[in-house]
């Protein structure tokens, strides 16, 4: 369960009117943060979604991290000795981000023990998070990652028939590879009697669902 923090809209106003927070709304597509930025502060998203991406030298799109109403970004980097953003922050879908500045998250974090604990989750999930999208990067081949996205979204979802969340553009984005090796891949997988597949809809062969 992803852990969230959260602010009723008096509270908000009050950060706000004190001038130790700004909301923002951000176009899709819009820069939030720029790769080498320094964070200064704690951004909550108050709805729609922001995404941690890179281009590498290649051209190649990788979006490492989707986050969306409710969820935070930041939490990892505002205390750090080193703390500029290691990728860009760029809004997935039009959304509203309440900013709140490093000496009111220190302060409430000092005042309010379930905020201490909120955050500390955050950064505690993020990291394990973080470790599992590295590993998978540095062990796993397209097939693999593939294969263990859909193990892991027919278990969340109760089905073998699963239906994608998201573009299989967007999917091979997240993946690290290129959309027409995606493509490639689902349709080896096709002919393989793997899965079947009718748009965002796929099928799992019930073997696939063993492997693990």
């Amino acid at each position: 369960m992803v852990k969230k923090l959260w602010f009723d809209s008096e509270e908000i106003e009050i950060f706000i009117k004190a001038g130790r927070a700004r909301r923002t709304s951000y176009a899709k597509d819009q820069i939030i943060a720029l790769q080498g930025e320094r964070c200064t502060t704690l951004d909550l998203i108050l709805d729609g979604s922001v995404c941690m991406q890179n281009l590498d030298e290649e051209g190649r799109l990788f979006k490492a991290e989707v986050l969306d109403a409710g969820e935070s970004c930041g939490a990892t980097l505002l205390f750090g000795s080193n703390n500029t953003y290691p990728m860009q922050v760029v809004a997935q879908q039009p959304c509203t981000i309440l900013h709140l500045k490093r000496e009111l998250v220190l302060e409430l974090c000092e005042s309010r023990e379930e905020v201490l604990l909120t955050l500390l989750a955050i950064i505690s999930d993020r990291a394990h998070r973080l470790g599992t999208t590295i590993n998978r990067l540095v062990t796993l081949d397209l097939r693999e990652s593939l294969l263990s996205y859909l193990h892991r979204l027919a278990k969340e979802q109760g089905t073998r028939s699963v239906t994608l969340p998201i573009t299989k553009k967007e999917l091979a984005e997240r993946l690290g590879f290129a959309r027409t090796s995606l493509s490639r891949q689902l349709a080896l997988l096709r002919d393989e009697g793997v899965l079947s597949m009718d748009g965002r809809s796929i099928t799992l062969h019930p073997s696939l669902l063993s492997e693990e």
